[in-house]
């Protein structure tokens, strides 16, 4: 009897164990040497992971925050959420403190996942990240553009940790502010165009009056473009790991 009932307990811890142990042995193991981008699905190209790879590191230079891209073909049946947790506690992302980020994107079963460590939950609330899956991964993935989607969202989650991300998309109302904006500066420049002809032809030095303005308009539209959401492209040297964030279930899921 006692044999009977010590043989039901050890199925019983062998029913629980099981799932576990299985689920552990599909979270991936890190690279070596470790990368802040990781395409275990093989669906960036090379020049798009290094790419991705300096700008994230560039930003971990500056800040410390640590922001893992991983890419894997699927979660084996486990929950997004779950392996998210699992994979970032098991590559310890971030620092201690707590200031690690994972995207997740599972390519066969078209879930995402952005997964925020403690010491970051204030900036990137989950509403924060929602958004950000919904409006920047989401229409990208679906057209199969993975490095678009995640170069945008993580320019975004630089944003949102920095304090300067508003997350107020509406796609179809900015694009007609915008072209209302640039009928008025375009007016503008007409305005001045034909005062400056005119001066021209009224009298000398026009013609150098005019390069100058025309030289320092084009000049000023050439500064002015590019960099909106900061260059973080550039980034030499190599990812020397990570330093061993905690995760509590901060973030949001999504899929494709």
């Amino acid at each position: 009897m006692k044999f009977l009932l010590r043989l039901r307990v050890l199925f019983l811890l062998l029913a629980v164990i099981i799932p576990f142990a299985g689920s552990a042995q599909n979270i991936p193991d890190q690279t070596n040497p470790p990368h802040l981008v990781n395409d275990f699905a093989d669906v960036l190209s090379d020049e798009q992971e290094r790419e991705l790879e300096q700008k994230l590191m560039a930003y971990e230079d500056s800040t410390s925050t640590q922001i893992a891209v991983v890419l894997v073909k699927n979660l084996d049946g486990t929950d997004v959420a779950d392996y998210a947790v699992k994979l970032a506690l098991k590559w310890k992302i971030g620092t201690k403190k707590d200031n690690g980020v994972l995207v997740l994107a599972a390519i066969d079963d078209r879930k995402t996942r952005i997964e925020v460590g403690y010491g970051l939950e204030g900036v990137l609330p989950d509403i924060t990240t929602k958004r950000i899956l919904t409006e920047d991964v989401k229409p990208y993935f679906k057209q199969q553009q993975y490095y678009e989607g995640l170069d945008l969202a993580t320019t975004h989650i630089i944003q949102a940790a920095k304090g300067e991300y508003k997350g107020e998309y509406k796609y179809s109302n900015n694009k007609g502010k915008k072209k209302g904006k640039g009928l008025g500066i375009g007016s503008i420049i007409f305005i001045i165009i034909l005062i400056i002809i005119f001066a021209s032809n009224r009298g000398g030095g026009g013609g150098f009056l005019t390069g100058m303005i025309l030289g320092n308009m084009l000049g000023g539209s050439r500064h002015s473009s590019g960099g909106g959401w900061g260059d973080f492209s550039s980034g030499g040297g190599s990812f020397g790991g990570f330093g061993g964030g905690s995760f509590g279930g901060g973030g949001s899921s999504g899929d494709w």
